[in-house]
């Protein structure tokens, strides 16, 4: 979706997209419980994350107010999507040659990470892609090299210096530095890099950088070492292993993208090593290159990705290459346009958010079973000190997918539900109901649903509405073919106002009432017993035929019968009900009232 801000349509659009009804399609799929399990702790979450290493001029170029909306967009909790972790870089510029330092020298990524701070950003970290040439075995910044074995401390003091510095002149508290991003890099790359095997990490942790970050006063900044390419702790597991150096790492990190020779991803596996030592695992790059895919297919697929990394690796954080990049690409959330001062948000960008804006820094994650129905995804997360929880569904399937949550160990009231499919961006939907000890939901096909809730809310209330149909008031829409009749009120039990049709078409009303749980409508036909029909739907749009039954008609006068229909059961979720008459006379059939039973 391309928006131009001089329209100034933000704010209109992100509340129409937070606020619009989720659209769920039924089926009749046999339903399939996921026990959610309060005090099955798994990882603690440290937060979700992009990068605009190299690119934030993508953004601090654009022209306002594009460029403070589109940090909103990525990093504000309530119009954006709340990520909680900023990547930018430590450029080989900030230290020209030896004893020269400049770390205003990208005031793009200073402007970026001070704008993502103001907005919440729970983590500011940094990687390094290469240290400066005159450091290296190759004097350049591309194309591979190694650090060279007399500049260990030099790039020690480096990156010590440039978190004292930034938090000194920018006020920017780094959480975390990287030593290398990609050290197994091949050496035909064209941007900056550096090659590091795992003695190089092994030696520089413990026998520089430890002592260069305690001189200049910021060992309190975490460490993060490894970030291969591709998804591995090899090269860091001597450093693990080293007790000397293992005091100096904090965070391990891989990225995902495919090993080049069998061009395939490896497999999500948990990094033990790292996690038998106590430290943190993060996921900290990963993106489609050479492709543009903005729509579902594409947010699906990392949707599928970033659950695999909580539920199969147990990951502590996973982040996505950038948040805003230029172009028509998969590389970012966001795709802009400098020259034409737009950006296009992508549905990559939405179930990111899935995550991102309900499963906060300080949230654990929770048992439910990662993969309930074939094409189906589950996780769940809580936050410890307030009891909220959000558990995290995909559909990847062509149909709707019936769930039932099952809490255990906590009691909850509601569910709130936000959904991303081919139609809808993180649009909230109506509460979900505790019913029979579980919520029952339906997933539409294709989508990323996260439903929210806290432990100990209270239930919702059933609620009554009655109509006796004097009027329209109480109702949604209707058809133009119907009208109020009045006349014969003594076959009708007196009854003065009922709804009947002009002519022989077929004609409807509905009501719109969150979460219809069962209805009465009573009928006067004329010894004629078809012609009537009930629908269900989530969002007005999606309908399905409500199987229901009906009283034996009670004679009221003339050919007249009263009846009363329910129905056998309302699907999950229903907040639509539609009543149909239909028939060649238009007058054989009158309803006379209906009594909606709700949850609120």
């Amino acid at each position: 979706m391309r928006k131009t801000f001089a329209k100034k349509l933000m704010g209109l659009t992100m509340s129409v997209m937070l606020t619009a009804f989720a659209a769920v399609p039924f089926t009749a799929h046999a339903a399939s419980d996921v026990t959610v399990n309060w005090n099955d702790v798994k990882q603690e979450i440290d937060g979700f994350g992009v990068s605009q290493a190299g690119w934030s001029d993508a953004i601090y170029d654009l022209q306002e107010p594009v460029r403070s909306e589109s940090m909103d967009l990525l990093f504000k909790p309530d119009t954006g999507i709340g990520i909680s972790i900023f990547r930018g870089a430590l450029f080989p510029q900030f230290n020209p040659a030896p004893g020269q330092y400049d770390f205003n020298a990208r005031p793009d990524q200073v402007w970026v990470m001070q704008q993502a701070k103001a907005r919440g950003v729970d983590k500011l970290i940094a990687s390094t892609w290469s240290p400066p040439a005159w450091m290296k075995t190759n004097n350049s910044t591309t194309h591979g090299g190694y650090l060279k074995q007399e500049n260990y401390g030099d790039y020690a003091l480096l990156m010590s210096k440039f978190i004292k510095e930034y938090k000194r002149q920018f006020g920017l508290d780094l959480y975390a530095v990287s030593i290398a991003n990609e050290p197994n890099s091949m050496t035909f790359l064209t941007w900056d890099s550096s090659e590091w095997n795992s003695t190089n990490f092994q030696v520089f942790l413990k026998d520089y950088l430890k002592q260069a970050m305690i001189n200049e006063g910021v060992a309190s900044t975490k460490v993060i070492a490894g970030e291969s390419s591709w998804w591995s702790e090899d090269l860091i597991k001597d450093s693990l292993n080293d007790p000397a150096s293992a005091e100096r790492l904090d965070i391990v990190a891989g990225h995902n993208y495919p090993v080049p020779i069998i061009n395939a991803e490896l497999p999500t596996t948990p990094f033990t090593t790292a996690q038998s030592k106590g430290k943190k695992v993060w996921m900290t790059e990963v993106s489609k290159v050479d492709s543009y895919d903005p729509g579902m297919g594409s947010g699906l697929k990392f949707a599928k990705q970033t659950h695999n990394f909580m539920t199969k690796a147990g990951v502590n954080a996973w982040m996505y290459w950038t948040g805003a990049i230029p172009g028509n690409n998969d590389e970012g959330l966001i795709n802009v346009d400098k020259a034409a001062n737009t950006y296009a948000l992508t549905k990559r960008y939405f179930t990111f958010g899935n995550f991102s804006k309900f499963i906060k820094p300080g949230y654990v994650r929770i048992g439910a079973p990662d993969n309930p129905q074939s094409g189906v995804y589950t996780s769940a997360y809580k936050d410890p000190a307030t009891g909220k929880f959000a558990i995290v569904a995909i559909n990847d399937t062509d149909a709707t997918a019936e769930l039932g949550f099952v809490p255990n160990g906590f009691t909850a009231g509601r569910l709130t539900p936000y959904t991303t499919n081919d139609n809808l961006n993180l649009a909230e939907g109506p509460a979900v109901p505790l019913q029979n000890g579980k919520f029952n939901v339906s997933l539409p096909p294709k989508s990323v649903v996260t439903y929210t809730g806290e432990n100990g809310s209270p239930s919702l209330q059933e609620q009554t509405l009655t109509d006796d149909l004097n009027d329209w008031s109480k109702t949604f829409s209707h058809t133009s073919g119907l009208v109020m009749d009045s006349s014969n009120s003594g076959y009708f039990n007196g009854d003065t106002s009922r709804v009947k049709r002009n002519s022989g078409t077929t004609e409807n009303f509905v009501y719109h009432v969150p979460n219809i749980t069962n209805f009465k409508a009573d009928l006067y036909q004329f010894s004629v017993w078809d012609g009537v029909a009930f629908y269900a739907s989530a969002d007005n749009q999606h309908w399905t035929p409500v199987v229901h039954t009906s009283t034996p008609g009670s004679y009221t006068g003339s050919k007249w019968y009263k009846k009363t229909y329910t129905p056998l059961e309302m699907p999950a979720g229903t907040q639509y009900l539609k009543i149909e008459l239909s028939g060649s006379d238009s007058w054989e059939k009158q309803v006379s009232r209906v009594v909606i039973n709700s949850l609120s």
